[in-house]
């Protein structure tokens, strides 16, 4: 069994590179496509960052997620968790 990369349900995969369950989930899957490589301008502010200075890795963190995904909420920091940026 397979899942769908586009609607997640279930499928009996008939080949070990198949990725859609059916046909209109591939054709869906191939209009909403998500960006996934990082805007020039951003590289520019990552390199920014990397050789600035921070008071706290916490700053550095809300630097770098202000870069990286700038319409997420802030973050909660929580004792003995690491959060992940996506």
């Amino acid at each position: 069994m397979g899942v769908c990369c586009w609607c997640g349900s279930r499928f009996p995969k008939t080949r070990a590179t198949r990725k859609y369950c059916t046909p209109r989930c591939k054709t869906n899957a191939c209009l909403d496509r998500k960006p996934r490589r990082i805007r020039a301008a951003d590289v520019e502010a990552l390199h920014e960052l990397l050789e600035g200075e921070f008071p706290s890795a916490e700053a550095m963190r809300a630097r770098l997620r202000e870069i990286l995904v700038p319409d997420a909420p802030p973050m909660v920091m929580v004792e003995g968790f690491v959060p992940r940026l996506d």
